[in-house]
């Protein structure tokens, strides 16, 4: 019912005469609720009942809604979905990649929004891809012009973001924070950030990866604490199988090669160019890794990979890899899995975006940063999904998946930075921009929501190559980018990265490469 009408019902009601003196006529006067508005009963709604969530069960806010079979049932501008009146709720999406065979985050958000719509049902998305961060604040506008709600699927849209907040105040804002960002600059009330903590997940990869091998690899993206915490998980799983592992990491500098052709030669001569991704796996194959895991976008180097062992049947030890951010991350372009792929460390986004959006349409949803971790049931936000044809157990997987979303005291986000362990050389636990005369973590302690949001540094075991154009130089503690130098006295002193002329990174305009920069 229009609020029109509503009120015209009670002005009606409250001008009838009283006819009779020896009795009163008790009237209620109370304006009800029409369709799409908060109720927690259904003395709340005029002529509707009060519609509970059915994704937040221990939420008492409902909606005032009626049932259906056609729109035609419902005041407009109501809608019939899924046999009840809901006004519709408007997103616009803004996300990084184009869904492929070879992509994963996107495909992850992707996948995941439309299984959120279709259980929603009142969601209706419009979505922007292939936007990289740099400057983004014009589609950013564009979509809040047309929608209610905009979502970004990066931290890296983050500033824009913000900025549209301020040009749309009566518009919804959401932005993923990897956990590394919550605050920033002139942020307003309409502005939040989201993220899963897929550390976890890397955790629980590392200890399947460990098990009868002695060198694993990462090939980290953006250089920036989710990055860093996402090497050291894997590598402390690792540990936790084989304590004398070595964990060999090398980086690109952003979450994908941006290039639309390859670029990097190797062998230096032979004419055969690889995208980045590529061109970092190749160089681990000759280092002698034993499983090569990812965290960027892309599949390009599980797809390399396979292609190499295809060619080398006999090559021993054999080389595997993990596939990243989706499910289905060991699948080529025609749904075959490839049979060289461990399995894929991924993201669900769904059971994020079911709740984020469930709330914002029953008017409660009032976070500033809206975070999940990882549980003991098959719809986790974060997990290991096991190849078939490769040679991990599934049921091994889930029970450890099980173990870490079970663990209390400390719960899964602190116990897998638990120590002991030691650090090559860059932790700031006191956060006085010098490293700490005591590179370690003792038995039992955990890292606290400020250091996890500002890692820069790597556990020990984490390597590098001396000589990083050559992958059979000798291994040297890794140190991160733009981290401390260990044993400076100089505060806020940053560790360099490689030279151009030795292994350049991808760096998008506007982005940089110093950790600590990127920690916000």
């Amino acid at each position: 019912m229009s609020s029109h009408l509503i009120a015209t019902t009670r002005a009606l009601l409250l001008g009838l005469p009283l006819l009779l003196s020896s009795c009163s006529l008790a009237l209620d006067s109370s304006v009800k609720k029409g369709i799409g508005e908060g109720c927690t009963a259904d003395s709340d709604c005029h002529a509707a009942k009060c519609l509970m969530s059915t994704i937040s069960l221990d939420d008492k806010s409902g909606i005032c809604s009626i049932r259906c079979n056609v729109s035609e049932d419902c005041p407009s501008p109501a809608q019939c979905f899924k046999q009840q009146c809901h006004l519709p709720l408007t997103v616009g999406v803004a996300m990084t990649g184009v869904p492929s065979d070879l992509e994963g985050w996107t495909v992850a958000h992707n996948d995941s929004l439309q299984a959120t719509s279709e259980a929603l049902g009142y969601l209706k998305l419009e979505k922007l891809f292939g936007l990289t961060p740099g400057n983004v604040l014009k589609e950013v506008k564009d979509l809040a012009s047309r929608n209610q709600v905009v979502v970004g699927n990066t931290v890296d849209y983050g500033d824009d973001f913000v900025a549209a907040g301020q040009l749309f105040p009566e518009k919804k804002f959401l932005v993923v924070n990897d956990g590394v960002r919550y605050n920033y600059p002139g942020q307003t009330p309409n502005f939040s950030t989201y993220w899963v903590h897929r550390e976890q997940a890397w955790y629980i990869a590392g200890k399947v990866a460990a098990s009868g091998r002695k060198r694993l690899g990462v090939i980290a993206a953006f250089i920036n604490p989710d990055s860093i915490r996402a090497v050291n998980a894997f590598a402390l799983g690792a540990q936790s199988v084989n304590p004398a592992i070595k964990v060999e990491v090398r980086h690109m500098g952003f979450w994908f090669d941006i290039n639309t052709l390859p670029t990097y030669e190797y062998p230096v001569g032979s004419g055969t160019k690889y995208y980045r991704e590529e061109y970092l796996a190749r160089l681990m194959w000759e280092s002698g890794v034993e499983v090569i895991a990812h965290i960027g976008n892309t599949q390009r180097s599980v797809k390399l990979i396979d292609q190499l062992m295809t060619q080398n049947p006999t090559r021993m030890p054999k080389v595997w890899t993990y596939a990243n951010d989706v499910k289905s991350g060991c699948k080529d372009s025609t749904g075959s899995l490839f049979p060289t792929c461990i399995g894929s460390i991924y993201e669900n986004w769904t059971p994020i975006y079911t709740r984020i959006f469930d709330q914002i349409h029953r008017g409660v949803y009032s976070a500033t940063t809206f975070e999940m971790d990882i549980d003991d049931t098959a719809d986790t936000s974060v997990g290991v999904s096991i190849n078939p044809k490769g040679p991990a157990d599934d049921l091994a997987t889930r029970a450890l998946m099980q173990e870490l979303a079970r663990s209390r005291n400390p719960g899964p986000r602190y116990r897998v930075f638990q120590g002991p362990y030691d650090i090559n050389g860059q932790r700031d636990k006191e956060q006085n921009g010098l490293p700490d005369l005591t590179q370690k973590l003792l038995p039992g302690e955990t890292l606290s929501d400020a250091e996890l949001a500002t890692m820069c540094w790597y556990v020990k075991g984490v390597v590098e190559k001396t000589k990083l154009s050559d992958p059979m130089s000798a291994d040297k503690d890794a140190l991160v980018p733009g981290g401390l130098i260990p044993g400076s006295i100089t505060p806020n002193s940053s560790q360099p990265k490689p030279p151009d002329s030795e292994d350049k990174l991808v760096i998008p305009s506007g982005l940089n490469w110093e950790c600590r920069k990127n920690s916000f």
